[in-house]
This record gives structure tokens, sequence and C-alpha cells, in this order.
């Protein structure tokens, strides 16, 4: 079988499950937190962000950190395809997130924190990409904001900050540091 069809069936299992089909209809209206959810379905939180992952690798559904919160929404125009155009192959499949990525972000930042920084080159540029994203594109931040950003996250922001510019995420000149746009798409 193709990695087509497959990617297809996935969007059928991740709908194929109650407690996905609530997370859906209760973030149709805005974003929530996963333990907000976990509250509110009565589930474990391990339960509902296994359950999240399903729909986020599926496509129906984006994440988003916020401060120390990561946010789950409902993607709505993932969820508008025709099923008999998806099953013919007519429809686009709703853009998924990327499996890895989300793993080494689970793994690595935990209520809002970065609970150690990767070893592994591959899983730290992961980790780094995503702390990047809390700097605001095209505004100017002196060392001192980016170390208390990024302290927020880990106290060894100097090591943080230096993976940034090391990476081209950041860019440093005269003690002056900007996110770097040509760093996302």
């Amino acid at each position: 079988m193709s990695a087509d069809l497959h990617a297809r069936a996935a969007v059928f299992r991740a709908l194929a499950h109650p407690a996905r089909l609530t997370l859906l209809r209760l973030t149709w209206n805005g974003p929530l937190s996963g333990e907000h959810l976990a509250r509110m379905v009565g589930l474990a939180p391990a339960t509902v962000s296994h359950h999240l992952a399903q729909l986020t690798e599926a496509g129906l559904m984006s994440v988003r950190q916020d401060g120390h919160q990561r946010l789950f929404s409902t993607d709505h125009v993932a969820l508008d395809l025709n099923v008999a155009a998806l099953v013919q192959g007519h429809a686009e499949l709703p853009h998924a997130e990327d499996p890895y990525r989300e793993r080494v972000l689970r793994a690595f930042l935990r209520g809002g924190k970065l609970v150690q920084i990767p070893a592994q080159r591959k899983k730290r540029e992961v980790v780094l990409r995503e702390l990047a994203t809390i700097f605001d594109p095209g505004r100017s931040y002196l060392e001192t904001e980016v170390n208390a950003l990024l302290g927020e996250y880990h106290e060894d922001f100097f090591t943080l900050r230096r993976e940034l510019v090391g990476l081209g995420l950041l860019t440093r000149e005269r003690g002056v540091y900007q996110r770097a746009p040509a760093a996302f798409p």
C-alpha cells in the first residue's frame, strides 16, 4: 500500500474513538490546554495526551506553545473534507504535524519547562526551533531580555542563547538579538 493510503487511513483512525471526537468538539470554538481538557473529559492527562497526539499527527488538530502551556485547537479546514473525495483520493490530506517533532517536544518540554537540553543534535535542534518561536519576528531584544525569556524554560539560558545563535535561529549584532526570519518557513 502507498504512503498516501496509509495517511488517509490515519485520518479515519483518528476519528474512530469517542474520546478523540469529544476532544475535537471541545476545542471547536477555541484552543484549550491538555490539562484543562483532561479535567473536562474526566480522563488521565496521559490518556488525553495520547489522544491529542493521534489527532495532531493526523492533521486534525493543531498545537501551539503559549507561555508554559501547549494549547490544542481543532483544524476546521481539515475537518471540512468530503469523505467521498478523501476515499477516492481527490481531496488533499490535512497537514499533519511532524510525529518525531511532537515526540521530542513531549519528552523534553514538560509543564512549560525544558527538563534538559538534549544531547543528540537532531533532538536539540527540534527543541531550539520551538524555543525560537518565543521571540517575535522583527522585534529587537537586549541580551538581558533574551536571558530572561530563555531562563523561564531552563536555568542554562547561556547555552540556549549560544545554540540559537549558532543555528541561525537568532541573530546577534552589538548585543541586540532578533529572531532570524529566514530560519522559519
